[in-house]
């Protein structure tokens, strides 16, 4: 069976990190990448013994031997780049967060639906160890019906510098870059229900720290010295309560906050019991992610129970391109659905940021 071929738009942390590496251990042929930034891409192609560089990502996708893509690039380029690339014939593995907005998100939706190419997003965390355990436990009805979550993807100082922090490239803070993971994931777990209004708020008050022996976050634009990673025009904190038809959902999210220490967690309640998911593991620092527990709470023989279920170490980006390399090869539908709830999930996100700069409740 011939490999499938590949191609990694933007040579960067996350194609890097994650991508590239899990693209050959899962099988594929990394056969091309594509990068602007002409120093950057031939030191990665050349680590990673890539065949086909190119500074123009068009040339990338014109290439009849790539039959995949995945989008590594700024937030600003996911839907030029994810049409275009469907459009061109290829199935496109886009990292989050799917768009800018919403009605790009959509227009990537219907090019996929209208050429039948697959679009599949990068919601990773839904492949974690305890998050697939959790949804095992779900389905099977264990914990009843689901009325609420509360959810948080939190870190003390772990602001990003580059483009990460320029809103007209990003477009936005945390909400957008770590607080889309932890929403698609408690919506995922909580069967994707359909969001009616969202009221929040969002605060910017560490624009810059120098704290010893915490190194920022620096993009690949940042080391290369193509800037200086210090315009910062996007929130550091926001807090929102997103309702949907019989449900809600309580969140969190930031870059720098006075807390105790980062986190990542789920916390769902159910009629028949709740759940716990917390962890925290970013890529960015090079943990091997998702290994830990789920925690179960509920009431048996007129006593409160608790159970730990111990789950197993998962690379959660690799299982996610291993997946997405066998939709290629079997020609199979996303059955997670993820670019459809992409677009819900850039709904929601935007009436954050609608509510939060208006002060008032945003229907959906």
């Amino acid at each position: 069976m011939s490999k499938i071929k590949v191609g990694v738009i933007g040579a960067g942390l996350i194609s890097q990190m994650a991508h590239i590496p899990a693209y050959i251990e899962a099988g594929a042929e990394v056969y091309g990448i594509a990068d602007v930034v002409e120093s950057r891409l031939k030191k990665v192609s050349e680590r990673f013994s890539i065949p086909k560089a190119y500074l123009d990502y068009r040339d990338l996708i014109s290439d009849p031997q790539i039959q995949a893509v995945s989008i590594c690039t700024p937030n600003y380029l996911h839907a030029r780049m994810t049409i275009d690339a469907l459009m061109a014939g290829k199935a496109v593995l886009c990292e989050k967060p799917m768009a800018m907005n919403a009605f790009e998100a959509q227009k990537m939706l219907e090019v996929s639906q209208k050429t039948g190419n697959l679009l599949m997003m990068g919601f990773n965390n839904r492949f974690r160890g305890d998050s697939q355990k959790l949804k095992e436990f779900i389905n099977e009805g264990r914990l009843g019906k689901i009325y609420h979550s509360k959810i948080g993807y939190i870190r003390r100082r772990g602001t990003p510098r580059g483009w990460f922090t320029v809103k007209r490239e990003s477009g936005g803070g945390p909400v957008i870059d770590i607080g889309v993971h932890v929403i698609d994931l408690a919506r995922y777990l909580m069967g994707n229900p359909k969001p009616v209004s969202v009221f929040a708020s969002t605060y910017k008050y560490f624009d810059d720290y120098n704290i010893d022996g915490i190194s920022p976050w620096e993009s690949s634009d940042v080391k290369e010295g193509l800037r200086d990673g210090r315009e910062n025009d996007v929130e550091d904190f926001a807090t929102a309560m997103i309702k949907f038809e019989e449900s809600t959902i309580s969140l969190e999210t930031s870059w720098a906050s006075n807390i105790e220490e980062d986190r990542f967690y789920i916390d769902i309640l159910g009629t028949k019991m709740g759940a716990k998911i917390d962890s925290y593991n970013p890529i960015h620092k090079g943990s091997k992610n998702n290994s830990g527990s789920v925690k179960l709470f509920g009431e048996e023989l007129h006593s409160l129970v608790d159970y730990e279920v111990r789950v197993p170490e998962v690379r959660s980006h690799f299982e996610e391109i291993i997946y997405f390399v066998e939709l290629v090869r079997e020609k199979k539908p996303d059955l997670l659905k993820t670019a459809v709830d992409g677009v819900e999930i850039q709904k929601i996100i935007d009436a954050i940021y609608e509510s939060a700069r208006t002060g008032n409740l945003v229907k959906i």
